[in-house]
Parts: structure tokens; sequence; C-alpha cells
């Protein structure tokens, strides 16, 4: 099998739309969300048996059983609740949620093979028995390439490539102002946000959780605390201003792009949301050179290139004053990208 290949990105900023781009492609296999899926406990353990690994991908997080039983989905949640389905809103493996009904409507059985495939395995690092997890299931749909495509991955960049010494990192990102108009309307974001002001209240890093998973052990017993009092109807009333969504995008977006500087320049490619969208062939073009040369296909260039839906960028329609503060947040980020302020200077 290929090389690993990661999408990686802040979150709200087109990477579901580059998942759903490869997911055309005939010899490519588009995995979504498996990571994120797992929450704090995506990247916990070092050596484990295979029936352990497989224990992880069928029990929820404390948070995603907490979103789901109070009915704060996502956009990417895509198992269907409701009459005759096996799993209950608590009860969902966290694979189930996204990556296997991204690939299949026949997602429950697809789950019982792979479970039973992963259950027979001894132990081993716990990088090989997802590897052994992706690689089976790009076998089993006959595809020659996986890319595994994680909302809010971008701070898992040193994990991944220490797991995956060879793997190589696509990075999708957009303008700070539009990513963080979509954060705020997203309760897996809103539910970070929260967090990571909280953070910045007490003087500890905002990013601490959200940081190259495993160096925090504290962090999932803080999630169970969290998440076992969770109190969904304050939830709902919160109101969170929106430079906090800024300010976390920034933050993610430094610590982020100094991952990436550390690798080696032919592991990584960037991609700018809005040059996907104003010239989807050229941009579509460099990215399928970069996974495999010889992938390089007209027909799905022509297909994909068609995809991309151009809209003014929403932070456009904010008050002088709120644009004003939500630049000041997003700034940092900003500059490093290479993004001007409204006013062009």
């Amino acid at each position: 099998m290929a090389a690993p290949i990661f999408i990686v990105s802040t979150g709200r900023c087109g990477s579901t739309m580059l998942s759903n781009m490869v997911r055309c492609h005939r010899s490519l296999l588009s995995i979504s969300e498996f990571f994120t899926s797992l929450g704090a406990y995506a990247f916990r353990g070092g050596v484990m048996t295979g029936a352990a690994v497989a224990r992880r991908l069928g029990t929820l997080s404390p948070a995603g059983r907490a979103l789901l039983e109070n009915g704060l989905h996502v956009d990417e949640f895509l198992y269907p609740l409701g009459p005759g389905a096996r799993y209950g809103a608590g009860e969902v493996p966290p694979i189930l949620c996204t990556t296997l009904p991204h690939l299949t409507e026949d997602h429950e059985r697809l789950w019982d093979e792979l479970a039973a495939a992963l259950s027979g395995r001894g132990s081993a690092p716990l990088g090989e028995h997802y590897r052994f997890v992706f690689d089976w299931l790009a076998e089993r749909f006959g595809r020659s390439v996986w890319l595994e495509r994680s909302g809010a991955s971008l701070l898992f960049v040193p994990t991944l490539a220490r797991l995956y010494p060879d793997a190589r990192f696509v990075h999708i990102y957009r303008d700070g102002r539009d990513t963080a108009l979509s954060m705020r309307r997203h309760h897996f974001f809103r539910l970070r946000v929260q967090m990571a002001e909280l953070l910045h209240r007490v003087g500890l890093d905002p990013m601490a959780p959200f940081n190259v998973p495993g160096t925090s052990p504290w962090v999932p017993a803080a999630e169970r605390l969290r998440f076992g009092f969770f109190d969904a109807e304050r939830y709902r009333r919160m109101e969170i201003p929106l430079p906090a969504f800024g300010r976390f995008w920034s933050e993610m977006i430094e610590r982020g792009l100094g991952y990436l500087a550390a690798l080696p320049e032919e592991r990584v490619l960037s991609l700018r949301y809005e040059d996907v969208v104003a010239e989807p062939e050229a941009e579509l073009r460099r990215f399928i050179r970069f996974v495999g040369p010889d992938l390089e296909a007209d027909s799905w260039l022509a297909e994909v290139s068609a995809l991309p839906n151009a809209k003014a960028p929403a932070w456009q329609s904010l008050e002088a004053s709120e644009l004003a503060a939500l630049e000041r947040a997003c700034s940092p980020g900003q500059r490093l990208l290479g993004y001007l302020p409204a006013g062009g200077a």
C-alpha cells in the first residue's frame, strides 16, 4: 500500500470539500473524521492488542456521548439514528459516526467485518493498528491510496509524523474571518473554544487539550469530568464572542504552521481554499500530482473542478466594529498565511 497521506486543517476551511473530491477518484480512498471521532483518546496508548483498539473504535468518548445524547449533532455526523438503527444516540461507535457511512450505506456490516479483522490481531503499536485499519479499508474498496481527513487535525501533525515517518501532509486553509464565522455555528468548535477561553483566563496553554495528543495525560480525565456533568441547556444559552473563534483559529494556525515547517518540504502541500474555488483545475492538478503523478486523470479533474461553489466571503456582511474586532483576533494567523484585512493595508 502507498505511503499515508493526511489532509490537515483547522477545520471549517474546505477540508470536507476536498475529501469529497478525493472520493470521486477511482484509485483513492477518502477516510473522514477517523481521529477526530475518537476525541481525547485518539492517540492514547502505546502497544495495544487489536481487540483493545476495536473497543476504542466502538466506544464513544464522553464528549461525543454528551453531544449525541443531547441532540447536538454536527454536519459531519452521518449515522442514521432512529427506528431500525442498531445503536442509540449514546451508543454509536465513533467509527460509525462519519468514517464508515462516508464509504458505504452498508456501514454496520462493514463495521462487523472490520471489527472482526482488527480483533484478530495481536499486540502492536497503536499506529500499526490504525494503519491496518486504513489499509484494510483501501483493499476492501479496491483503492491503492488512502487519505485520512479529520477536522481540526492541524495540531496532530507531530504525532502523525512520529507514528508514520513516511507520511505526507496536505494542509488546506481558509481566510480566518470566514473560518471563525463557520466555527461559531458548529457545536464541536463551540465546545473547543469555550475550553480554550477558560484556559486563557487561568493562564494555561489554550492549545493544550488540542495539541500533540498524548503529551497532556490529564486531558481524558478532564473530559470525563466535564462531560459527566454536561448541562446542555446552559451550553445552548451561552454566548461566545466572535473574536474568541478568531483567536482560537489564529493560535491553531501559528502552532500548526510551525509543525509543518519542521517537516521536509517535499512532504507538505499547502492549498488555499479560495484558490481551489477560483481555479479548481489548476489547484487540483497540483494536489493529484502531489498524491501521485500516475493518478492524474483529465476525467477526474473535469468532474471535481465543477464541484466548488464560489460565494462572497461571509465576513463582508459584518458591521464595521464587529469586523474590526474579528480581524484583530485573527491578525497573527492572517499575516502568516498572507491574507489582507478588509482595508487591504
